[in-house]
């Protein structure tokens, strides 16, 4: 795992036990690990909490929020806490992902790009951009 990755986990989990010491005043996540053992909590209904939290307290995208929440239950998991899969699909209520429809450039569009190049290797470049298909992620200075 690499530094950035384990900073993100434990943002993540810094911000789950920021809402358990809100929600349930309970100070440490072993005492909540233990008190869930102990049937005392109901696992759903605090992961079901926490995806609550998130949605009203950060701007996040559903995403963002699925992988803070799975991140949180992997760490339960870690520590020996039952969850059930099925359960815990039927449970809980984590928003839908938009997916947003990709459509390419209409030939017209091309046309009008090409027809705003300035320079010739720029127009060069955006001929072979729109003949093969090739996305460019950086702005190239030309």
């Amino acid at each position: 795992m690499s530094k950035s990755t384990a900073r993100e986990y434990w943002k993540r989990l810094t911000n789950f036990q920021l809402f358990i010491s809100n929600e349930y005043a309970i100070l440490s996540t072993e005492d909540l690990i233990s008190k869930v053992r102990e049937c005392m909590f109901d696992l759903y209904d605090i992961l079901n909490g926490y995806s609550a939290y998130l949605q009203q307290n950060y701007t996040i995208s559903a995403l963002t929020l699925k992988q803070r929440v799975i991140t949180v239950k992997n760490f339960l998991e870690y520590h020996d806490v039952d969850i059930s899969p099925r359960k815990f699909k039927l449970k809980l209520k984590l928003p839908r992902m938009i997916r947003r429809s990709k459509e390419a450039l209409s030939k017209e569009d091309i046309i009008d790009i090409l027809n705003a190049c300035s320079d010739i290797r720029l127009k060069t470049y955006a001929t072979l951009l729109a003949g093969t298909g090739i996305q460019s992620y950086y702005c190239l200075s030309i």
